[in-house]
């Protein structure tokens, strides 16, 4: 690879890893509603059918969430009103935990945005103890602390979640600036191994096949992402780039 391919592609792998990491990018997992069961759940404020749909994690979103618990999605219940979730009965405890770890969470993002720090990170703290088993408090608290404190204080923090592709985005990230391409890549491949990786952890794995010289690994995962119209368009964008600078390396 030539030298200006190389520093061309560094520095899109870099602000690609930075947008992979933003403080408030929260991507819920896929799971499966319950069929036949049902959950009670004492309506509070400030409640939505998004906000709940996000936080228990399930799979397609506020409207059918609203639609499986018996309401159109244009209704919203009021406060201290009794709805039946599409879970089972026996997550009662743990939905109550986990809704308020989100809120939470909720309120830690909007304390963000007045630049108190101190504050986020106690708030998410106690996120973290109401629901250990949650990831989006950790993560969150992980991308402040690896702002203020640097990598070695974020590592043992993540390693409970290592599994998940938002904490192994930022373990590339920092493998990476440490100068550790490999790592960087190993770190990336286990978002790879998502059934639907996300579009930012496909292109970061592809500009690092291309540093390394994997050019054909590279090509194949740049022709996925420009054939999804899912994708973003900075990553489609970068995509393209790509292809030009990988014919031209190839003239």
């Amino acid at each position: 690879m030539n030298k200006a391919l190389a520093l061309i592609t560094l520095s899109l792998l870099i602000s690609l890893l930075a947008c992979g990491t933003q403080d408030t990018v929260v991507l819920p997992e896929i799971n499966e509603y319950s069929t036949g069961e049902c959950c009670r759940y004492t309506w509070q404020e400030n409640d939505g059918w998004a906000f709940i749909a996000w936080a228990i994690e399930l799979d397609g979103g506020a409207e059918v969430l609203a639609i499986q618990s018996g309401y159109s999605p244009a209704e919203r219940p009021q406060p201290g009103e009794v709805v039946t979730l599409p879970l089972p009965q026996e997550l009662s405890e743990a939905l109550e935990n986990r809704l308020e770890s989100a809120r939470l969470v909720r309120e830690a993002t909007e304390v963000l945005q007045t630049g108190d720090t101190t504050s986020v990170r106690r708030l998410l703290q106690s996120a973290m103890q109401r629901d250990p088993e949650w990831s989006i408090p950790t993560y969150n608290i992980s991308l402040i602390i690896l702002k203020q404190e640097g990598p070695a204080a974020v590592l043992e923090l993540l390693e409970p979640i290592a599994y998940k592709y938002d904490a192994a985005l930022i373990q590339s990230e920092i493998a990476w600036n440490r100068g550790d391409p490999n790592e960087a890549l190993r770190q990336l491949e286990i978002c790879l191994m998502d059934e639907s990786p996300p579009f930012e952890a496909l292109a970061a794995a592809a500009l690092i096949y291309t540093v390394t010289g994997h050019y054909y690994q590279a090509a194949g995962i740049w022709r996925e992402i420009l054939a999804s119209p899912q994708a973003d368009a900075s990553i489609r964008l970068m995509a393209v780039r790509y292809a030009i600078l990988y014919e031209e390396r190839n003239r």
